[in-house]
């Protein structure tokens, strides 16, 4: 009903136009046609305004009327045929102005920038009324794309998509991929031609990519897909279209979260009002740790049609408002398939409304501060073009990308398979990243443990990431940025907690493999406190320490019952009596901090040890720092 009320809304406007004409042959042609398009009789109406073009090739009107009837049946390359018949007999004639807007459009979408270009200025040129203002806007916008094509397209960039291959590429469609930060396992939606969506996953085995699983846990009778996975693997946010028992939603397409324990994914659950409404959600891009949430929705309060909005993780465990991001990312156009990098910093998203090669292209920006982004910029021909680009996913180190290509087959149909691309250096994250990944057990019984791990800035005090370890595997990975310098934690209640330091500043983007071992709070046990800084020779406490001494007296507060004693070491560079004066300073300095922050003083006991006690050769440097430190030991 809704196709034949737009038929006879066009049959209205060609009408008004034909009033004029004379009631030649092609006229009655032309008027036996409309009836019979108002008779529903679209076929017969084609017929009759073919038969009106040839009596009368110069008759406007049922080009006009005739590209329109294919347009609604979305044959564009007959609608775009019949125009240009229309422009070679009546081009100067004001009222097929939307004629050139049309065929403006028709051939942006193919890439023919310099003939688009033509058309939409072809169109200004009628000086069109204010009714058409959604028109004029549009024809700005084809002629700014095409110029900016135009000017950049020479600067063409490496680029070489590669199939990841039949053994992976198995289903007629598969799409929107997620990676973990270690590159090792990807999961992604995939359907056939007469199935729903479902998620499915891939690991690489022996550098090479196995064959799809399917995630059974997550996916149902309906369509479940369009999913986000966190860094270590151990939370994936996706999209439910239908809102059943299992998985019961808000409105047209909701986002729902899930914990892996193990192998094995738990129950879904919707991620709840603040995420989800009435409206349209999908799309998620989860950050590294799983706290911060960027998805897409076309709900109310938005910059245009779709926008990218973004939530984070309350101390309580509930997701926070959703905000849209804004526009300095979104417009009055489609901004959809937001990918944010493991670095937490860069933003990868699609978008019709930024200048690009026309419809969808890929775009990055960098996070700035609390709500600011840089510049938009677009990453580059030929990896965007005149057709879509969406999800394009980066991995840690910033160098390789995946995404998925389509194809339309000679049938009409589409096909798309999943590919990787080396991302042009203009284009790769300003911020690259590594992982350190590993175990966490009980240092005696070797007991894999669930605990907490807590990554923080030195220089600002800020947290990086939280997240747990697997509890029954003690699984865990953490994405380090580079040219950083952190402190990583690692504590469990009733344990000791161990303190970690790590400069990334020429650590590279390679994995690194860490188990941590983690010892009951007993007396006797100690732990190296490796992020307490001083000067050379000096015992007065640098700022970045702060870090690791409220660590510490929070340790305090929760253990009351505990003393412990805090123990200095030098290595052996220097004079003895020297060098045991200045680590006992040294270790007088953290006990003082914890007690001007109101730890009892009869819990702590300041002893220095000098050179006395070496844990590494001193005939290195890196020996002799390890030597150089403070120790928490429980009394």
């Amino acid at each position: 009903m809704k196709y034949l009320l737009i038929v006879i809304s066009l049959l209205i406007t060609v009408s008004n136009f034909t009033s004029a004409q004379n009631s030649s042959k092609a006229n009655k042609f032309f008027v036996k046609a409309e009836e019979a398009i108002r008779l529903r009789q679209l076929e017969d109406g084609k017929a009759l305004l073919y038969k009106s073009i040839d009596a009368d090739i110069t008759y406007g009107d049922s080009y006009y009327l005739l590209s329109y009837l294919y347009i609604l049946e979305k044959d564009y390359q007959k609608s775009r045929d019949l125009y240009e018949k229309l422009m070679e007999c009546c081009a100067d004639n004001p009222k097929y102005l939307l004629a050139h807007l049309s065929l403006a459009q028709f051939e942006w979408s193919k890439g023919n920038y310099k003939s688009a270009l033509g058309y939409a200025n072809d169109f200004l040129n009628f000086k069109p009324d204010r009714k058409l203002y959604r028109e004029v806007k549009t024809a700005h916008r084809i002629i700014a794309s095409c110029d900016y094509a135009i000017a950049n397209i020479g600067n063409k960039l490496p680029y070489e998509p590669i199939n990841l291959g039949a053994e992976v590429n198995v289903h007629d469609q598969q799409y929107f991929p997620a990676i973990t930060a270690n590159g090792q396992e990807m999961y992604f939606t995939a359907r056939d031609e007469k199935t729903d969506e479902n998620i499915y996953r891939i690991q690489k085995v022996d550098g090479e990519w196995a064959s799809p699983e399917e995630v059974t846990e997550l996916n149902t009778k309906f369509n479940e897909g369009t999913c986000s996975i966190s860094a270590d693997g151990s939370f994936i946010i996706f999209t439910s279209c239908e809102s059943t028992r299992e998985l019961p939603g808000y409105g047209s397409c909701d986002l729902f979260m899930a914990r892996k324990v193990g192998d094995q994914w738990l129950k879904p659950r919707n991620l709840g009002p603040n995420i989800n409404s009435r409206d349209w959600e999908s799309q998620p891009s989860l950050s590294a740790d799983g706290r911060v949430l960027y998805f897409v929705s076309d709900r109310q309060g938005g910059m245009g049609k779709k926008d990218i909005w973004v939530s984070e993780l309350g101390p309580n465990g509930q997701w926070m408002p959703a905000k849209n991001l804004g526009d300095q990312i979104n417009t009055t156009e489609d901004d959809i398939s937001p990918f944010i990098h493991a670095n937490g910093k860069t933003l990868y998203f699609s978008s019709k409304g930024h200048l690009g090669y026309g419809g969808l292209d890929i775009f990055k920006s960098e996070k700035e501060g609390i709500n600011r982004w840089s510049k938009v910029e677009n990453i580059g021909y030929p990896v965007n073009d005149h057709t879509d680009q969406v999800a394009l996913i980066v991995g840690a180190d910033g160098t390789k990308g995946y995404f998925s290509k389509e194809e339309i087959q000679e049938d009409g149909s589409r096909n798309s398979h999943l590919v990787s691309i080396d991302i042009p250096k203009d284009a790769q994250p300003l911020t690259v990243s590594g992982y350190l990944e590993g175990v966490v057990y009980d240092a005696i019984t070797k007991k894999p443990l669930k605990a907490e791990l807590e990554l923080k800035l030195l220089e600002t005090k800020k947290t990086e990431s939280t997240l747990l370890s697997d509890e029954k595997s003690g699984k865990y990975l953490i994405v380090l940025n580079q040219n950083e310098e952190y402190a990583l934690y690692v504590s469990r209640p009733g344990y000791l907690f161990q303190s970690l330091t790590f400069d990334t500043h020429d650590m590279g983007t390679e994995g690194k493999t860490m188990d941590i071992f983690l010892d009951r709070i007993e007396k006797g046990k100690n732990v190296t406190l490796n992020n307490i800084f001083f000067d050379s020779n000096k015992y007065d406490l640098k700022l970045k320490s702060q870090t690791e001494l409220d660590k510490v007296l929070l340790f305090m507060q929760k253990n009351k019952d505990i003393n412990v004693e805090i123990g200095g070491h030098t290595d052996n560079i220097g004079n003895d009596n020297y060098n045991l004066d200045l680590s006992q300073k040294r270790a007088e300095a953290v006990v003082q901090y914890l007690i001007d922050k109101g730890i009892d003083s009869n819990r702590l006991t300041a002893k220095g040890y000098g050179e006395k006690k070496p844990i590494d050769n001193n005939t290195t440097d890196e020996g002799r720092t390890n030597n150089r430190r403070i120790e928490f030991l429980i009394l």
